[in-house]
């Protein structure tokens, strides 16, 4: 199987961002340099059949990453590997940046092989072998290799979702195992002949941004959290007090035709004194509350006792053979 191509995604965006950020991180630990550098290569090495052979690349978008890799694979493994960038129009005008890995088919098996992987000529095909992290330390800068290859996350004003897109299920089932060990529930799925792991809620989202210390970019997505929240918040009062209002319109409403219809066939007179007292005061103002009704009189009533004579009221008209819903 030949596999190529390059993955891309709009310049600007949230997750461009992102790997900017974390491709400027400073590694101490030549454990957890390796770890990022496995990373990087096991989710972003194409294979592409090129005259007389293959060209093992990285392509990539993100100019910081490319000299990330570039001095990662010189320091750890002394190789070399070819840079170079080509224009393209897609998403606007900007640059791709390549970096050729064939030296490594060859001479280079050894950091393949240390890396989990090994280069079939004869098919065309990477093949990739179980790759154990074991230090805490090293599991974050492996999550971080793999985001900055093949990961994106989604603008977090629209939607919450961060996937990582892999050629194996092995390789997929790896990444989620090292997530799952911080705490995190990410899913799996199959999408083109590609395997997915993903996660969907916002926190989620926020925490690994902290395990590969992304920092800048959690600051930004918490930002947008906190302000969708509040205008869902605001939503959500302003949907409520609208419905109460509705409620009280439609109810004052039926309390006012409650009582013209007593006025009409029976008069106000023929209601006892304190259901008079309030049926006169709903017909002069048919727009207050209870509370403001209950208010009015003297001495005060409170908003329940109101409610209690307008039912009564209400059943009176019904009782006379009015009928709400005509």
């Amino acid at each position: 199987m030949i596999l190529e191509g390059e993955r891309r995604e709009p310049v600007l965006s949230f997750s461009l961002d992102v790997k900017r950020e974390m491709s400027r991180i400073e590694v101490a630990a030549a454990c957890c340099k390796r770890s990022e550098l496995a990373g990087i290569l096991r989710a972003g090495l194409t294979l592409r059949k090129v005259p007389g052979g293959f060209r093992l690349l990285l392509s990539t978008e993100n100019a910081p990453l490319s000299r990330h890799v570039f001095v990662l694979a010189k320091e750890i493994y002394g190789f070399d590997p070819g840079v170079s960038a080509k224009k393209t129009r897609r998403f606007r005008n900007h640059s791709v940046y390549q970096l050729d890995l064939t030296g490594l088919i060859g001479d280079g098996q050894d950091l393949l092989s240390d890396i989990g992987l090994s280069i079939n000529t004869d098919s065309g095909e990477i093949r990739y072998m179980n790759y154990k992290v074991r230090k805490r330390c090293c599991k974050r800068a492996f999550l971080r290799g793999g985001f900055l290859a093949a990961g994106s996350i989604s603008d977090p004003d629209k939607s919450y979702h961060l996937e990582v897109t892999f050629r194996t299920r092995l390789q997929a089932e790896e990444y989620v195992q090292y997530l799952k060990d911080f705490g995190l529930q990410p899913r799996i799925i199959q999408r083109k002949g590609y395997y997915l792991a993903y996660l969907k809620e916002g926190q989620e989202i926020v925490d690994f941004l902290n395990i590969t210390g992304a920092h800048k970019a959690l600051m930004n997505l918490e930002n947008i959290r906190i302000m969708k929240e509040m205008r869902n918040q605001v939503n959500r009062i302003v949907n409520c007090e609208t419905a109460n209002l509705s409620k009280t319109v439609d109810a004052s409403l039926r309390q006012t035709e409650s009582i013209r219809f007593i006025q009409e066939h029976a008069g106000l007179d023929s209601l006892p004194d304190a259901l008079r007292e309030i049926a006169a005061l709903r017909l002069e103002n048919p727009d207050v509350s209870l509370a403001e009704l209950g208010r009015m009189l003297e001495p005060p009533l409170s908003k329940s006792g109101v409610n209690h004579r307008l039912r009564k009221i209400e059943r009176i008209a019904e009782s006379m053979g009015f009928n709400p819903g005509s």
